[in-house]
């Protein structure tokens, strides 16, 4: 008998349960088996693609299907992943986005908006990343379901501000255009003021004018009624660009100084 042959029955539990995290500390427990032995079973099984390292004591639990690709699609270990860190989170920007129907994405990025850093992880072939938010709770969420449970993922609107928000990690402002463009078709205008009110104006001055170059002055126009009644003052477009001979855009009191196009 394969001396890691008692650890399989044992995984393929937690899966029939619908987890996919395997705890070493809680294997220990349930396991009459020592640490060292354990750990050479985890081992021989993460060398065979069964199970894949996540962090010190945590791996996850990997279904012949996914083992080319060395992990799960993180949508389904996130909830657990975080929960088990006890840090609140979120699945924020283009990740969100492609949840919610605007798929331009590389399939190889995980963005998750968290309430504490902590050090992005590489999964096989997927890296997650992880944003600080210092006002995590702003942004509304939802929950979606996956084939592994609940998680949380920003709201369409909520995504839409994180985007210019960290428009940066969003691939620029072209980009971000582009997925406003898809993100537009599941977003409630009624909803993006109510966010609106809890950030500083400029994100709604650059989210609205982006959805005026982009024709959706239905989803602008509420952003337009929130500010016009504020002390606005202009804003760039783009933070970290030259202000010099920026063009000024009135309605907005934006200083264009970049010009911003859809692939869309």
């Amino acid at each position: 008998m394969k001396k890691h042959s008692y650890l399989l029955p044992y995984i393929e539990e937690l899966r029939k349960q619908g987890r996919y995290l395997f705890i070493k500390k809680d294997a220990l427990q349930t396991l009459n088996v020592s640490k060292n032995a354990l750990q050479l079973s985890i081992t021989r099984l993460c060398k065979k693609g069964k199970l894949g390292y996540i962090k010190k004591g945590l791996y996850q639990i990997i279904p012949i299907e996914y083992e080319s690709i060395g992990s799960l699609p993180p949508e389904w270990i996130i909830n657990d992943l975080m929960i088990h860190l006890g840090i609140p989170y979120y699945i924020g920007l283009l990740s969100a986005a492609a949840l919610h129907g605007a798929a331009h994405q590389a399939p190889q990025i995980f963005q998750v908006i968290c309430q504490k850093k902590i050090p992005d992880l590489i999964l096989g072939k997927i890296k997650i990343f992880f944003y600080e938010s210092k006002d995590f709770f702003t942004i509304p969420t939802q929950d979606l379901k996956t084939p592994a449970g609940y998680v949380k993922v920003s709201t369409p609107e909520g995504t839409a501000f994180d985007l210019i928000r960290y428009y940066h990690q969003s691939g620029h402002l072209n980009h971000v255009a582009t997925i406003l463009s898809e993100l537009s078709e599941v977003m409630n205008p009624k909803k993006l003021p109510l966010i609106a009110q809890k950030l500083a104006l400029c994100y709604s001055q650059r989210l609205g004018y982006l959805l005026d170059i982009l024709n959706h002055e239905a989803l602008s126009k509420p952003l337009y009624q929130f500010i016009s009644h504020k002390n606005v003052l202009y804003s760039p477009l783009r933070p970290d660009g030259s202000r010099q001979n920026s063009e000024k855009n009135m309605k907005w009191h934006l200083l264009v100084n970049e010009k911003v196009e859809s692939d869309l």
